[in-house]
């Protein structure tokens, strides 16, 4: 009876996130609302989606630039998220003077592919390097990487050393073995209950699942990291806990690091603690 009631419970759960969820938990913009989005913005944005054939892939961005002379910054949000993630920076008119800025949809997320999942940390750092402002400029790059997206950008660096000038690690979750899966994320995966999940949690449901393996792929490969690097953790993140930052003291040991911990911070620091970012990203302009 008592696991009866467990089960019960799942399903309750699961058709409440489907009817009330469903539609605000997404996380993507249409091109019509970006360009609505920046409407009051110093410049105008241009939204851009790059056609990987060889991986049957696509990847929307969203660049904002003043002059194709401007150094290149790219965000990389979450898990789940959007390029719309990192709007407020972009429509910044301190940083729109200073930088090309380009965010990014990643693989499964906005109009990247919608709900089709890469959980492959290396695949996604792949797909990045795809975008053609990555690729064909030879001044070095800026790379911000929110929660999920720092791993990723720091998968960047690995394997393209020489395009990246500075990385910005926010709250990121970089510690296999302090990856924490909850409960809820088993029986999301079920087949019985996928389909109740809205799509960008599933996706990031399948992202959580495998990312502590993920991250252990990376073990060997921290030392080869040595850009100039800013950690920026909160001391009440309960999706990366605070001990990421002495796992990134301890693995980043060829990297010149500055660190920022706000003790009362929480994860969300793209939105609560804008400011942090913004005076990183300065640092290295």
């Amino acid at each position: 009876m008592k696991k009866y009631r467990k089960f019960l419970g799942i399903i309750i759960l699961f058709s409440v996130l489907y009817l009330i969820a469903g539609s605000c938990m997404q996380f993507r913009q249409s091109n019509k609302k970006v360009l609505k989005s920046f409407k009051n913005a110093p410049v105008s944005p241009d939204i851009q989606t790059i056609s990987m054939e060889s991986e049957k892939r696509n990847l929307r961005y969203v660049k904002v630039s003043k002059s194709d002379t401007l150094p290149l910054l790219m965000f990389v949000h979450g898990a789940p998220g959007g390029a719309d993630a990192f709007f407020d920076f972009m429509k910044d008119s301190v940083l729109v003077r200073k930088f090309r800025m380009i965010s990014v949809d990643r693989a499964g997320y906005g109009y990247s592919d919608f709900g089709k999942s890469e959980p492959s940390i290396l695949k996604q750092a792949q797909f990045i390097a795809q975008v053609p402002e990555f690729q064909k400029n030879k001044e070095k790059i800026i790379l911000v990487g929110h929660s999920f997206g720092a791993p990723i950008i720091a998968r960047m660096a690995m394997e393209y050393p020489n395009k990246i000038k500075a990385l910005i690690l926010v709250a990121g979750t970089m510690a296999p073995e302090l990856e924490q899966v909850f409960w809820i994320s088993y029986p999301a995966d079920w087949w019985i209950f996928r389909w109740m999940v809205p799509t960008s949690m599933r996706v990031a449901n399948d992202e959580k699942l495998q990312h502590a393996n993920e991250l252990r792929k990376m073990d060997s490969l921290w030392q080869t990291i040595t850009h100039p690097t800013t950690v920026i953790q909160g001391g009440k993140d309960f999706l990366a806990p605070a001990e990421n930052l002495d796992f990134v003291q301890k693995k980043f040991i060829n990297a010149k690091l500055d660190t920022v911990f706000i003790p009362d911070m929480n994860h969300f620091t793209p939105w609560t603690h804008p400011e942090l970012i913004h005076e990183a990203i300065l640092k290295y302009e």
